[in-house]
């Protein structure tokens, strides 16, 4: 088998693309792949998705791929644009990596599953990339998530603030109960963080009315962002606050 059908196989390439050639540096450390796609070849429009568009023109692009052992590997792909009918010159999105990265889906994958464990920095270094190359990946992929995050079920919340850096910078955080997971985060802890939950909740496929239950420390304004917001909810306050405030008034 030669090396270009055995990095098609691994790459998951299939027709009308092809890896038309492969180049290994072992001083370098680096494996570049040319990925090409068959003379003739048609392709969707990116945007209506109208099948059978021919190629515009084509230019060249560069993605960083999963390492080969310890080298760098590269794809590189002559990527063209199609004409479409309806919607005009239009960029070929390609299926192993996202319109805008210059890196592949699954070296995406790998860095998203790094940065879960450890700073962006140490994964940056670990895979020999800048740091704010890695948090574009990451702002992608948080604000996807953000985009498609259904509060439906949500009906059950806790509250409570924490310092964001040194100094008195506070984050509020709110939390779903019921799995245990951030839902929403705002600067500062005052009212006004309740009335942007409650917006949020609104906009993500709920209603700030189906929250039943809050759960508080005895922070005054947290009471009334409560209060005014999220009008169908009792409130629970902490028994480590109730604690910490009853030792305080006896001692």
């Amino acid at each position: 088998m030669r090396d270009t059908q055995l990095f098609q196989l691994a790459l998951g390439i299939t027709s009308p693309w092809f890896v038309a050639a492969s180049d290994f540096d072992g001083e370098k450390k680096r494996l570049d792949i040319e990925i090409d796609f068959h003379s003739g070849s048609r392709f969707a429009c990116p945007d209506c998705k109208a099948d059978g568009c021919p190629v515009h023109d084509t230019t060249e692009k560069t993605w960083r791929h999963l390492d080969f052992f310890q080298h760098q590997a590269f794809l590189h792909a002559r990527t063209p644009r199609i004409t479409c009918s309806k919607c005009g010159v239009r960029q070929v999105e390609v299926p192993w990596a996202r319109k805008g990265s210059g890196f592949t889906l699954l070296f995406e994958a790998l860095a998203m599953t790094l940065v879960a464990h450890m700073p962006v920095a140490a994964a940056a270094r670990m895979l020999g990339e800048h740091d704010t190359k890695l948090w574009r990946v990451v702002h992608h992929y948080v604000e996807q998530a953000l985009g498609e995050l259904d509060l439906s079920a949500l009906k059950r919340v806790c509250i409570d603030e924490t310092a964001a850096r040194r100094g008195h910078n506070y984050i509020t955080l709110f939390v779903d109960i019921d799995t245990r997971r951030v839902v929403f985060i705002a600067e500062g802890r005052g009212q006004q963080t309740v009335a942007q939950f409650a917006d949020w909740v609104d906009a993500h496929n709920s209603d700030a009315s189906r929250v039943k239950e809050v759960c508080i420390d005895m922070s005054g304004a947290y009471i009334a962002g409560v209060t005014e917001n999220l009008t169908e909810a009792e409130i629970t306050f902490d028994k480590f606050v109730h604690a910490k405030h009853g030792s305080a008034m006896t001692s």
